[in-house]
Parts: structure tokens; sequence; C-alpha cells
């Protein structure tokens, strides 16, 4: 059995170029395109990979879920997204224009079941223009874009602080690479008490590259802080089982083991109901919970693959 392709309002973008990493360089700022703007409203766009799909697509299954599920046993419900995005990208190898995950929420059907939306981004560039795009879509008086940076222990506290402790939340964190502090996530935690988490890891880019050399080289002390500062594991790095893994270049067996870090520090913090699924070989989107029926709604969402096929549980 299958279900339908998500409706992105896709629209071929021929003002992008489809350029490769290294070009991407010299066309890119604050994580925007300079080249082209999107041909719905002339508004700034993300650059994508074609993984962006997946993504959005168990972004949005949860969501539907989560919303209609739990609309009828809680004060409220509301809906965080970290690391927001503009609301329109394009993925650059189609030079194809999308939704992006921001406004794909917005735009669902079951949106109206919640009491409060906040995206949040370092860039301003970003949230004006997601405001905009939130104006557009009548959003404003459920969903806002606000200026808000994950290593910023205190602002971030101060933003979430602003939400109901009685309301359910989804919480949605979607960084580039693996230098969310591990201690973002507890402060997440300790101000929404009640909070399913999900979030976006850059195994298969950021720590494929990096962490290797994070083990074994010296001249990679930064990104060893940063990898030990994401899975809230002093010393990590310096363990001897880590260090074996990274000098016979077991790179499975090391993410495999990065990522278990990972749930088992979620687990001390109270989510102890975890799952991960891939986003093709770049990412990994690991669902977090403090209740087994989030975990079981998760796995509901999950039944039907982004490419449409159902899954035999």
């Amino acid at each position: 059995m299958s279900a339908a392709r998500l409706d992105l309002r896709e629209r071929p973008n021929s003002g992008c170029l489809g350029c490769d990493r290294m070009a991407r360089k010299d066309f890119l700022e604050n994580g925007l395109c300079k080249q082209t703007k999107s041909v719905l409203d002339q508004l700034p766009v993300r650059c994508v990979g074609g993984w962006a799909y997946d993504k959005i697509y168990r972004l949005v299954q949860y969501f539907g879920i989560f919303a209609s599920g739990m609309k009828n046993q809680w004060q409220g419900l509301n809906y965080i997204e970290i690391c927001s995005g503009p609301g329109r990208c394009i993925i650059r190898d189609q030079r194809l224009e999308i939704d992006g995950t921001a406004l794909s929420i917005i735009t669902h059907p079951v949106f109206p079941q919640l009491k409060k939306a906040l995206f949040v981004d370092a860039s301003v560039y970003v949230v004006d223009a997601l405001n905009n795009r939130i104006a557009a879509a009548g959003a404003t008086a459920t969903a806002q874009a606000v200026l808000g940076d994950y290593t910023d222990l205190p602002s971030l506290q101060r933003l979430l602080a602003k939400l109901p402790q009685n309301h359910l939340n989804l919480v949605f964190i979607d960084p580039t690479e693996c230098d969310l502090p591990f201690a973002a996530v507890q402060a997440i935690g300790h101000q929404l008490k009640n909070a399913d988490l999900l979030i976006n890891v850059a195994i298969g880019t950021d720590a494929t590259r990096n962490l290797g050399f994070a083990i074994l080289d010296r001249g990679f002390e930064k990104a060893k802080s940063k990898y030990e500062a994401f899975l809230g594991s002093p010393g990590f790095c310096s363990r001897a089982g880590t260090v074996s893994l990274a000098r016979v270049g077991a790179n499975d067996d090391l993410r495999r083991l990065f990522m278990a870090e990972y749930s088992k520090n979620l687990a001390s913090e109270g989510y102890a109901f975890t799952d991960t699924r891939p986003v093709e070989h770049y990412y990994q989107l690991l669902f977090a919970s403090r209740n087994p029926k989030g975990l079981e709604f998760w796995h509901k969402a999950c039944r039907i693959e982004p490419n449409n096929q159902r899954l035999l549980l």
C-alpha cells in the first residue's frame, strides 16, 4: 500500500544554478541563496539537497498524528522549531523549489489545533523572510518567527518560558552540523516538562567527515570539544573503545557508538523512549519522548516511508 506524496507547492526555479559544494560558498549568505529568490513570493530561499523531502515527510507525518491524537488530552498544544529556515527552499540538483519544514507545518490541515507555533533561527534575514511568509499565510495569530541561538542558553530559556507549563509541545531541532550543545537539550527539557523531541543529527555529513580526526588528531581540538558538547559526554573522544574504532577506520561502528551515546544521555534526562530513522545516508532523525505514547505515535507515523512504501510491521 502507499500514500500520496506531500504537496510542498513544488515549482521549477530557473534562477538556481545547481551549484556543487565548493561553488555554493560563493552564493550563500546567512544560509540563504544570493543568486535567486522564490518564484512564488520573491522572498529568500535556502539551498538544500534532495534528501530534504525525506526529512520534511517524517516531520509532517508525526506532526499530523501528534496534533490529531493529543488535541483533546491537554490544555493546549505547541510546536517549536529551532533552526527553522526561511520557509521555502530549493533542491539544488533538481532546481526545484518547495516548502520547507516551517511552511509545511503552518499549511498542515491540523495546524489550527495548535495554541502556539514558535520558529527560532539565528539569522535576522531568515526570521524576517519567515515572518513575511507567516503573514501571507494568515497565521500570525498562532505562528511567529523569532531570533534565537541554541548556544545562548539563557536566551533560549527565556523564549521557551513564555509557553504554558500545562501544554504539550513538539520540538523539532534542525542544525546543519553536530553543534547543538547537549546543555541546550537539557534546558529545553527543564523548561518544557511535556515535550517530544525530533532532532536532525548530521551523522552522515559532519560526523562522517570530522569525527575520526577529532578523536585522533590534536589539531582538531575544536571539533573534539564540539562533539563532546553535543553528546554531553566529556572525554568521549578519548575513551579506549572510541580511539580503537577510529584507528582501524571502523567508521560505521564509530557512528553507531556516537548515536548510542547520545540516546543514553537522552535517557538520563528522562527521554527513555527513542528511535532513529535515516534521511538517506546524510542524517539521522532522532525521536525522543518521556512518554511511551509518543514513541507509539512515532512508530505509527513511520509505517509509510518517504517513498510511499508501507512497512510490514
